[in-house]
């Protein structure tokens, strides 16, 4: 039986906004966020312990890196970014092409909007994506745009 492709996220669909802290959040559909979560983990270890790990790469157009652009272009566009534009990790994708996330995103299911926090931490694990969404950039013209988490 084949699978279905992920649906494709388009920047209207992004919901970019902070938790009580102030750490910025990337809140997505979960019918994109279960993938990218998949995406995010392809190549790690389910043993491995520690903090440092990188997926498998994803190439630059493959469902992962367009769908990690979108959210770039979302919270470059965002009220949130308008104060502080570089403070996310997003200069160098402004630039060049590439960057990192310095945020978190997640799935629509596992955000409370009106608490500003995760929603039910335990049961929405699928819904998270985990590590920083990269983007290489320009300046490595063979690897330009290839998405790593």
């Amino acid at each position: 039986m084949a699978t279905a492709n992920p649906p494709i996220l388009t920047t209207d669909a992004v919901t970019v906004t902070t938790d009580r802290m102030g750490r910025l959040y990337a809140v997505i559909p979960d019918d994109v966020a279960r993938p990218l979560a998949v995406a995010a983990r392809k190549g790690i270890d389910p043993e491995a312990r520690g903090i440092f790990f990188e997926s498998d790469p994803h190439p630059a157009d493959s469902w992962a890196a367009t769908t990690v652009r979108a959210i770039f272009e979302a919270v470059l566009s965002s009220p949130v970014a308008a104060e502080d534009p570089d403070a996310w990790g997003l200069r160098l994708y402004r630039k060049y092409g590439g960057g990192t996330l310095l945020g978190f995103i997640v799935g629509e299911s596992g955000w409370d909007p009106d608490a500003r926090w995760w929603r039910d931490y335990e049961r929405t694990g699928d819904l998270r994506v985990r590590g920083c969404a990269s983007i290489v950039t320009a300046s490595r013209p063979a690897l330009a745009g290839t998405c790593t988490f």
